[in-house]
């Protein structure tokens, strides 16, 4: 997992700190679903980052009318 995760490092030009989170970013619920040794999922990522482009989003269309 390690080299491929360098290996997208490399492709996007961009090299993360916290590799955990990384990988956490990368694994989706069903993943986990048939990998009961892992227990963790990108679900708590996902809705934050929603809440922010909701914001982002809903800050300009208030400002733009």
């Amino acid at each position: 997992m390690e080299q491929k995760l360098k290996i997208l490092e490399k492709s996007i030009g961009y090299s993360f700190k916290d590799k955990g989170l990384l990988e956490n970013a990368l694994i989706h619920p069903s993943y986990t679903n048939e990998n009961p040794k892992i227990n963790f999922d990108n679900q708590r990522m996902e809705f934050l980052g929603d809440a922010v482009l909701k914001l982002i989003i809903s800050d300009y269309i208030f400002k733009k009318n």
